[in-house]
């Protein structure tokens, strides 16, 4: 009998946790940055994953880290991103423009010139770019990126933590 106590006890916690406290237990689904598929529609560059794209935090590393959905193109760098909230119930989620040299562990990700706005929704996310439009799309990939301080070797601070997939 205490034992069924006991385990409805944990159950209704955990429960309560993962529905009012989402980060509480870490959001990380491989799936959200497995690539099936990719291209450029009506001058936006997409990618399709195989879970839900965006729906992946980073918690571990709270607000010195995000998740970015890369995008190389005839226009340059640019991510549509995504990173614990500051309120750390909800996913914040953003776009990047990116200069880097090449995509390594530990590379840095120097801020790029260039403005647009992310989309998700369901498995496909873009980068919708405002003042010019993208014809070409050559390379993706999906990054958890670090945030750190700037120094002589790499003034964003930003560097390339983990590549998940690339094609």
């Amino acid at each position: 009998m205490q034992y069924s106590i006991l385990i409805a006890i944990i159950l209704s916690v955990s429960l309560l946790m993962v529905f009012y406290f989402p980060q509480a237990y870490g959001i990380f689904h491989r799936e959200d940055f497995v690539i099936t598929d990719y291209g450029v529609k009506n001058g936006n560059p997409f990618m399709t994953v195989q879970g839900e794209a965006g729906r992946s935090v980073s918690v571990d590393m709270g607000d010195e880290s995000y998740y970015a959905y890369t995008f190389v193109t005839d226009k340059g760098v640019f991510a549509s991103t995504v990173a614990l909230g500051v309120d750390e119930s909800k996913p914040y989620y953003s776009a990047d423009s990116f200069q880097v040299e090449k995509f390594e562990i530990g590379a840095c990700l120097e801020d790029g010139d260039l403005t647009g706005t992310p989309k998700f929704s369901g498995k496909t996310v873009e980068f919708i770019p405002q003042g010019f439009t993208i014809m070409n799309l050559s390379k993706v990939y999906t990054l958890q990126v670090t945030s750190d301080d700037p120094d002589d070797d790499c003034q964003s601070g930003n560097h390339i933590y983990k590549i998940f997939a690339s094609n």
